[in-house]
């Protein structure tokens, strides 16, 4: 994201200056947009500028009400954030400081502050997939009785923790659609049409790198974006029975080991780097990067999520930006997942009270409708309109979301396994791009799910 001047009463702290003397504990990684979406060490700070008059509403003791609002970078959509900001703090007499974090310490740094005590009044992460990775039970508040619970566009079954509580309310829908999002101009110069098979597929490979182009581009310095491509090669390789197979995993009936189609898939995956389908500067590349590349023709395609697509378009409106299922398998399906944007209270905020006011209101469609208008996904109320969803959305959505040509994301059950995925996957995923074993990697998956298992107490793995 790029520093902009900061309007009157908003601060964005960034990760350096969020971790001074604290301890750390748990793994780095993302929220994977996945988590969403979500640059990497960036240290920069800035502060309240143009401080100005202020016309804000005070409370009874005449004081501002402040509280502490921490999210993704890839997440923090400015523009939408400064303008809700303003509106609260006229309105509602209450000032919000974002805490903006870099995507690949997200989850590190939430770990950290929550067992630190030092925590923000407000978290944004994904729910109900990183209620586990949080111990949402020890950490957060219940929100079982929000009135905004009655407004939900889905049953609240959805969101709810295994315990049967509530920890956090959403500000998007379900879709989480993940893909090939392409550049139709790179396309049309190479006279390439969107392939229907793997074959064809990898014959749009070989034609843009015999032409000196980039078919894929790797931002594997954000590591929670590099298992985006593995997990659509094992859903497409076991299609139908991808649910049935997550759950013998979750239930440790089955291992990695005994699946054929996940070896098949690492391959595959493999094969990409060995034949020379991606960046070389894989490792070091990150999610802006990847989006830049792929918007200014820099590469020819990026394996990523819906929220790539819209933040391509708003910052480069003139790339001409397409999205396709990653047909593995010959398979002509989305991957997708089940989350949402969430935010949460910590037990240990000290303004949990202004907190719940703040997320009670952002719930509202005068105020959520903003947020949505500059981030267009799917509502999570009934009475707040998905606003400006774009053209390649709208396409996917109506194509297969709606019709239900989806697949799920193993991610969804990984989460149940704490930092599993920071720890284990993301890095074995890497292994396995750099020229890895395959063999060992799957022992790696294997006994990390294991050892994970048992040490959140995943009732099958005890």
């Amino acid at each position: 994201m790029k520093n902009k001047a900061v309007k009157k009463g908003l601060s964005i702290i960034l990760a350096a200056a969020m971790i001074t003397g604290l301890t750390g504990c748990g793994g780095s990684g993302s929220e994977g947009k996945d988590s969403a979406r979500e640059g990497n060490t960036s240290s920069n700070t800035e502060s309240s500028a143009d401080t100005g008059a202020d016309n804000s509403v005070a409370d009874d003791t005449g004081e501002t009400r402040k509280v502490t609002y921490m999210v993704g970078q890839s997440n923090y959509i400015e523009s939408a954030f400064t303008k809700i900001a303003d509106k609260m703090k006229k309105e509602k007499g209450i000032e919000i400081e974002f805490q903006v974090t870099p995507d690949s310490q997200g989850t590190n740094l939430t770990q950290t502050k929550l067992a630190s005590g030092e925590v923000p009044d407000i978290m944004q992460f994904n729910i109900p997939e990183n209620y586990y990775i949080y111990d949402a039970a020890k950490n957060f508040i219940t929100m079982d009785d929000q009135p905004w619970i009655e407004r939900l566009a889905f049953d609240k079954s959805e969101i709810t923790y295994t315990d049967g509580h509530i920890y956090g309310m959403p500000i998007t829908g379900f879709s989480g659609v993940m893909g090939v999002i392409y550049n139709k101009e790179v396309f049309k110069e190479n006279n390439l049409e969107v392939p229907k098979t793997y074959e064809e597929f990898l014959k749009v490979c070989e034609t843009l790198k015999a032409n000196g182009q980039t078919p894929i581009y790797i931002s594997g310095n954000d590591n929670w974006t590099i298992q985006i491509a593995p997990m659509i090669f094992l859903a497409n390789a076991l299609d139908d029975k991808a649910s049935e197979a997550y759950d013998k995993l979750y239930n440790n009936e089955q291992a990695f080991a005994d699946i054929p189609e996940f070896k098949e898939a690492l391959q595959s995956y493999q094969d990409w780097f060995t034949n020379g389908y991606t960046n070389t500067d894989y490792t070091v590349g990150t999610f802006e990067d990847s989006k830049d590349k792929v918007a200014h023709k820099e590469a020819a395609m990026i394996i990523s999520g819906e929220y790539a697509v819209t933040d391509i378009m708003t910052k480069w409106p003139d790339a001409q930006i397409g999205m396709f299922p990653l047909p593995y398998n010959d398979v002509d399906k989305f991957l997708t997942s089940k989350y949402v944007f969430g935010e949460a209270i910590p037990k240990d905020s000290k303004n949990i009270d202004t907190a719940l006011e703040v997320l009670n209101t952002l719930s509202q469609p005068e105020y959520l409708e903003i947020y949505l208008g500059a981030n267009p996904l799917n509502s999570p109320y009934k009475d707040v309109e998905s606003v400006n969803i774009n053209s390649v959305l709208k396409e996917v959505y109506a194509d297969y979301f709606d019709s239900n040509k989806v697949l799920p994301q193993i991610a969804d059950m990984i989460g149940k396994f704490g930092s599993l995925n920071n720890d284990v996957f993301f890095p074995v995923y890497t292994q396995v791009a750099q020229g890895g074993d395959i063999d060992e990697a799957i022992e790696q998956f294997d006994s990390g799910l294991q050892e994970y298992g048992k040490n959140v107490g995943v009732e099958a793995f005890q």
